[in-house]
């Protein structure tokens, strides 16, 4: 079953949706992918990448200071191998996004990105409840105002045994897509997931990662004399000049107490 017909089978017929590009729209606000990282400089280089989702996928691996940690990593993987192409996938917030190289995913966003599937607000997802088989949905939350609710729909969508993947920062500095409002703590992870069966934290990206990401603002902002070009030009500078330094992670994950300072949780619940 192509994700065409999946959409066909799921979505909610009592919504009303405009047609464009060959896509359903649930949203009135205008969904074309503009300032969808920030103002500035790296905020338009970032945001003119993202019409190309290949190009901004590789780039983004290579040069971000987050190393992904492999044993969650392989966690996620194993997970997803457990489900085959004929199973709901919903990748929440997807942004220009092909998870893991499964194009049978089914991916949403507010932004009409090529690799969009549906248009929607991710608090008013127009599919019908218990619809879906696993939920992925990474580094989103923290930039909506209020993430219990999106859960809360999440929630809502996953089928009785449904997983969810979440991604979710913690030590790492503000970062406009196009707003930033939170970080959580593992115990943090442990409530905002209080409705779910199961939960297991992981380590997403450790602590050299945090580090890396600070040091790289840190010398971007005391040398940028108050002004957003020179901060951002030297932003981007430090990023391809140290990205390198994020491989000590690969050490750092296994340490006692790595997780005090880590970049990044990666959550997988089960409703």
């Amino acid at each position: 079953m192509n994700k065409h017909a999946k959409l066909e089978k799921i979505l909610n017929c009592n919504r009303h949706a405009i047609v464009y590009n060959g896509k359903r729209y649930f949203i009135d606000q205008n969904a074309q992918p503009e300032k969808t990282a920030g103002e500035g400089l790296k905020g338009r280089i970032q945001n003119r990448l993202k019409y190309h989702g290949k190009l901004y996928a590789a780039l983004r691996r290579i040069v971000k200071p987050g190393l992904a940690n492999p044993r969650s990593n392989q966690r996620c993987k194993s997970l997803l191998a457990e489900f085959d192409e004929r199973a709901i996938i919903l990748n929440i917030g997807s942004g220009p996004d092909i998870y893991m190289g499964r194009s049978d995913i089914i991916n949403i966003d507010i932004f009409d990105f090529d690799e969009v599937d549906l248009v929607a607000d991710a608090a008013d997802i127009p599919l019908n409840s218990g619809s879906a088989d696993l939920i992925i949905n990474r580094t989103m939350l923290e930039h909506v105002p209020e993430p219990k609710i999106i859960l809360n729909e999440m929630h809502r969508l996953l089928k009785k045994n449904g997983w969810i993947i979440c991604y979710l920062p913690f030590m790492v500095p503000f970062h406009a897509a196009p707003d930033d409002y939170h970080r959580w703590t593992i115990s943090g992870i442990k409530a905002l997931f209080k409705d779910f069966d199961e939960l297991e934290v992981l380590i997403g990206c450790g602590p050299t990662s945090a580090f890396l990401w600070f040091f790289q603002e840190w010398i971007s902002i005391l040398f940028s004399f108050g002004s957003k070009t020179i901060h951002d030009v030297l932003l981007l500078s430090m990023m391809t000049l140290t990205f390198p330094f994020k491989f000590l992670d690969l050490y750092m994950v296994h340490l006692p107490y790595a997780e005090n300072l880590s970049s990044l949780f990666c959550a997988i619940a089960k409703k």
